[in-house]
C-alpha cells in the first residue's frame, strides 16, 4: 500500500482550474488524484468559501492540503488564505502549468511545507525571456 499523498486543489475562476488539471492529465499520462475548485461569475463568496471548505475536508488525507490558486487577491485566493493554517493547510498562488504538473510529481516523501517550496520554485525556474535567452 502506498504511503497517504498531500492533497492538492486547484482553485480558479471560472474553469481554469478544470482545464489545467485536464492538461496535466495529458502531459503526466494519467489521472491525477487533484480535486478543483471554480469560483462561479456572481457567487455568493459565503456559499463559495463552503464550497472550499468542504473541498479541503475531502483533500485532506491526514498529510495536509495545498491549494494553487490562479490569482493573489481574487476571490478563489482570499477564501484559500482564509483557510491556511501551518501544516494542515498551505496556499501558492499565481499557478501556471509548470506548477500543477510540479504538484502532480511530487516527492511522497515531501511534508507540506516543503511541497509547497517545490511548486513554487517549479514556477520560478519555468518563467523565461525568450528575447534575453537569446541574447546570451
Amino acid at each position: 500500500m502506498s504511503a497517504a499523498r498531500i492533497g492538492i486543489i486547484l482553485a480558479s475562476h471560472a474553469e481554469l482550474a478544470a482545464s489545467m488539471v485536464r492538461t496535466v492529465e495529458l502531459i503526466v499520462e494519467g489521472r491525477t488524484d487533484f480535486f478543483t475548485f471554480a469560483f462561479a461569475e456572481r457567487e455568493d463568496p459565503q456559499r463559495a468559501s463552503r464550497r472550499l471548505q468542504d473541498l479541503v475536508r475531502k483533500a485532506d488525507n491526514g498529510r495536509g492540503v495545498l491549494i494553487l490558486v490562479d490569482l493573489f487577491g481574487g476571490t478563489p485566493g482570499s477564501l484559500a488564505m482564509s483557510l491556511v493554517e501551518p501544516a494542515r493547510v498551505d496556499v501558492v498562488t499565481g499557478v501556471n502549468l509548470p506548477m500543477a504538473i510540479a504538484a502532480a510529481t511530487l516527492d511522497p516523501a515531501l511534508d507540506l511545507h516543503g511541497a509547497a517550496e517545490a511548486v513554487v520554485n517549479a514556477g520560478q525556474q519555468s518563467i523565461q525571456q525568450a528575447g534575453a535567452m537569446l541574447k546570451s
